[in-house]
């Protein structure tokens, strides 16, 4: 995989084109092979004499390896269709889960994988599906780590526990003297390297054999005693991680891979304090999908039986009850989450070649939407004022949306996995972001006038998604002079430009605002903004020294009344 700084491009897989064919079944020429990886929604960036570098996108983890490329190529070639049939051994073995891990790392799962004949380019193949695996469906290893080790160099059964970080001694893999958990954070490049996950926890987690040897330390590195080799024929997996959905789609994707690679996989059970579970988990969701909606999203007239073709193509599990197709997805695909995903699937299972353009059988003219307009407009607006536009991300925190602005908090949006602390939450009001702009350019030259029209999210049950998206206005205007009055007139004169009429003033006697000195504007039996200046309790904890005063209008409260 690509890594460009911080972030990450999308990922990249080479495949020599001998190991393709022989897991394809068939040789292909290389304009017969770029239509397909293309077909399948591969970029594709090179094709060389004997090899061909595909980018694919992370919502497809299971594409992190030649064999599940071509896993999915044979389904649109015809060569097998309909989900692959996957035996799981039961369990002979078992790992133990210390319950100190649970506010640590609280999920493993694991499996053996049988009968293996592993070269040199297919072990290649596997440490970089590991990588890649880390990357897309673990969050750099934050929120599931991989562990995978020669069998035949541990003794079952296994322990899933919790140590101090001078508890345990292991030589590292690469290393060649034993180092505490402690040094390896301190001193291991792997260990500097991903140290932050595991910073502030009471415990550090372990994967151990019945001899309490150590095999891994997740998320950190695994112990050099179980390094694969050309000789392994079985592989013990471990993976852990603080999301049980994420642990098990990781684990799913690597026990099918392994098994389309000649392997057995057998399951290994896993004893929580609480219960008990075999893992993988192959069993799927059934998934129903209408006839009519496929139908009407792509815009073509299907049959039920088209769309189970298409489906079976793309290696589901799909038959039709009436118009009613039943669907069920193969163990390794995670990015099934919507009957929307099995649409598009149809539309790839067709083939994107085969779908003829049509022109349209009315004459029809586009137009900008109207909430376009009522935002260029408002640009215009202020502009003219003499204000300069800025962009904001509508991810922020709960500390520059409430600590800094000193309100309390109210109800918004937080995500699950935020990649950062610092973009955790969905912004509920603009003026904020406004403040941290001025906050970053305090050596500026003043005057500042700044303003943005953009996006805030907040919770609505009423909607299937539990969120509505508001279109807002918001100004500020920093320098020695800026007051109410000020951005009163600026409030005035955007409302009269957007031809509003009727509104009133009431005190608004709240931070972010000087008492006596902010007003809400009150129109048609709701609230559509509210200006006044910025209280010196504010600034202060933005570090600005110039007095500000600031506006915020709700501009989809404005449509919808005009609408009305």
């Amino acid at each position: 995989m690509d890594l460009d700084g911080v972030g990450w491009k999308m990922p990249t897989l080479t495949v020599k084109k001998q190991r393709f064919w022989s897991l394809l079944g068939r040789e292909l020429s290389d304009e017969n092979l770029s239509n397909l990886l293309h077909d399948l929604g591969l970029d594709v960036e090179e094709i060389g004499e004997d090899y061909f570098r595909v980018e694919y996108n992370p919502n497809r983890p299971d594409f992190s390896s030649s064999v599940g490329i071509a896993r999915a190529a044979r389904g649109l070639l015809g060569i097998s269709v309909g989900a692959p049939r996957y035996v799981l051994r039961p369990a002979r073995t078992y790992i133990e889960v210390d319950p100190r891990l649970r506010d640590v790392r609280p999920y493993v799962a694991a499996a053996i994988v049988r009968g293996l004949r592993l070269g040199l380019e297919e072990l290649e193949e596997l440490i970089a599906m590991q990588e890649d695996l880390h990357w897309i469906l673990g969050r750099d290893r934050a929120k599931v780590a991989i562990g995978l080790h020669d069998y035949s160099a541990v003794k079952p059964p296994f322990k899933y526990a919790a140590a101090r970080g001078d508890e345990y001694k292991f030589i590292p893999l690469g290393g060649y003297s034993p180092m505490t958990l402690d040094e390896i954070l301190e001193k291991h490049e792997k260990g500097l390297r991903y140290a932050h996950i595991l910073r502030g926890k009471p415990f550090y987690p372990l994967i151990l054999d019945s001899l309490n040897r150590v095999l891994s330390f997740p998320p950190i590195i695994n112990s050099r005693l179980t390094e694969l080799s050309e000789k392994t024929t079985d592989i013990f997996i471990d993976v852990t991680g603080t999301d049980f959905k994420a642990v098990i789609h990781t684990i799913n994707i690597l026990t099918t891979t392994m098994a389309d690679m000649g392997g057995v996989v057998e399951r290994v059970k896993v004893k929580y304090q609480d219960k008990v579970i075999s893992t993988p988990i192959y069993k799927q969701r059934k998934w129903r999908l209408r006839r009519s909606e496929a139908s009407e999203v792509l815009g073509l007239e299907l049959r039920s039986i088209d769309i189970v073709r298409a489906l079976q193509r793309m290696r589901h599990d799909a038959r039709a009850r009436g118009e009613v197709i039943e669907v069920t997805p193969p163990p390794y695909r995670p990015d099934i989450m919507h009957v929307v995903d099995l649409i598009e699937d149809v539309a790839m299972g067709i083939g994107y070649g085969n779908l003829e353009p049509a022109q349209p059988q009315v004459l029809a003219y586009g137009s900008l939407h109207s909430d376009t307009i009522l935002e260029d407009l408002a640009r215009e607006i202020m502009i003219g004022l003499g204000f300069t536009e800025v962009m904001n991300f509508t991810l922020t925190n709960i500390e520059d949306e409430y600590v800094r602005m000193r309100v309390q908090p109210h109800s918004h949006i937080k995500l699950k996995n935020p990649v950062s602390q610092e973009y955790s939450i969905l912004r509920t009001w603009i003026l904020p972001s406004l403040m941290k702009t001025l906050a970053l350019n305090v050596k500026a030259q003043y005057p500042q006038r700044i303003f943005e029209v953009g996006d805030v999210i907040c919770p609505d049950s009423s909607r299937p998604e539990r969120a509505a998206r508001r279109l807002r206005l918001a100004a500020a205007s920093s320098h020695s002079e800026a007051s109410y009055s000020e951005m009163k007139s600026v409030a005035e004169e955007v409302l009269r430009n957007l031809d509003v009429d009727g509104w009133d003033l009431e005190p608004l006697d709240s931070m972010p605002f000087i008492e006596g000195r902010a007003a809400q504007i009150a129109w048609r039996g709701g609230v559509l903004g509210f200006f006044g200046e910025i209280h010196p309790e504010v600034l202060t904890s933005w570090k600005l020294s110039m007095p500000t005063a600031a506006m915020e209008l709700d501009l989809s409260l404005l449509a919808e009344k005009l609408r009305r």
